[in-house]
């Protein structure tokens, strides 16, 4: 389903002078890009200078080159604009603290400062239900804060936020906080693209049998909660957790994938201990060859990945529902169908 048909009125008809999307290249970034330029915005798309633009082209968008660690390219990225979509990041689970802490703290504190100086309207930032430290179990929401992290990403993420909220309550411009989920659909290369490669390979590995929730959502309904968030005075000050609400479980969603790729499931599980020791040890392993060999690709297993695949990520929605009139439009079905469709069209 394209366009914001269902968003309501306020939502369809906001449309300021211009708005950036950082992170315009990315997964999530890309498919808000798409959307705002379908329904007449003017949308200005920061990349870095080495990013593949493919996807952007043709939508009708301005793209500007720049890089979150490198505050003069963003004072020109948002000359001019009235809201930002700030979805760049850096997400990693195995990179040194200051390298994502220089894009995901750092760089979010240098566009912060470049769109308070070229006085924006509203700041709507992409955060994630990882700064909640998966606990697993309960059902959480929005007025939990995590007390410890098990990955840098996580922290980085939660202090970014902190950053935001000062900046907020300075009075220095309006912000909205979006915390996706598991965020999946086409195009989803670093959750599904990899989830199908492991099982082509028949290397997929669940963590205690894939028993955990798998918390969802779908990259549309993603971008139907910032369009949401631009344009409802609701959202201004607040936090959402992003989230379709299915019951979904990891094995359930590795065996649909399998299945309608004509793959064989995963047959692999570890526990979540013996896992979560491992990924430790390959963490360090991985660094150390990084660092005296310049090995570039990522460890079999992370602390990240086993948290993820290993918690029940089981977040509430009941906020984002009530406060702005979101819900999923895309069901599992259709979303799982049109994601399927996409890894066929890509070889996997």
């Amino acid at each position: 389903m394209s366009g914001t048909a269902g968003l309501g009125g306020d939502a369809a008809s906001a449309r300021p002078g211009r708005c950036l999307i950082t992170g315009a290249s990315g997964f999530i970034g890309g498919r808000l890009a798409a959307r705002l330029a379908l329904d007449g915005w003017q949308v200005r798309c920061l990349v870095r200078p080495t990013s593949d633009t493919s996807r952007l082209d043709g939508l009708g968008v301005e793209i500007v080159a720049g890089d979150l660690r490198a505050p003069e390219s963003l004072v020109r990225a948002v000359d001019g604009c009235a809201l930002v979509f700030h979805c760049g990041a850096l997400v990693s689970d195995w990179a040194t603290v200051d390298e994502i802490a220089a894009v995901n703290v750092r760089g979010t504190q240098n566009m912060l400062t470049a769109a308070v100086a070229a006085s924006v309207e509203r700041f709507v930032h992409f955060s994630t239900t990882d700064v909640y430290s998966h606990r697993g179990g309960e059902m959480i929401d929005e007025s939990y804060t995590a007390c410890r992290f098990s990955n840098w990403y996580a922290q980085t993420k939660l202090t970014a936020e902190r950053t935001i909220w000062r900046a907020h309550e300075d009075r220095r411009l309006s912000a909205v906080i979006l915390r996706p989920a598991t965020v999946y659909g086409p195009r989803s290369r670093e959750v599904v693209g990899e989830i199908a490669r492991a099982l082509r390979n028949h290397s997929m590995v669940l963590i205690d049998g894939g028993r955990a929730l798998a918390g969802l959502v779908y990259v549309e309904n993603v971008v139907d909660a910032a369009v949401l968030a631009a344009a409802q005075d609701a959202a201004v000050g607040q936090a959402f957790n992003v989230t379709d609400g299915l019951g979904v479980t990891w094995r359930q969603f590795t065996n649909d994938l399998a299945h309608g790729l004509d793959y064989p499931i995963a047959r692999w599980s570890v526990p979540f201990g013996v896992a979560n020791s491992l990924a430790v040890a390959l963490e360090h392993g991985y660094r150390m060859l990084r660092r005296t060999i310049g090995v570039t690709t990522r460890p079999l297993l992370s602390r990240q990945a086993v948290h993820v695949l290993g918690n029940d990520q089981h977040f509430s929605n009941d906020k984002i529902r009530k406060a702005l009139g979101w819900a999923p439009r895309t069901g599992y079905a259709d979303g799982l169908a049109a994601t399927l469709a996409w890894l066929r069209s890509e070889g996997y």
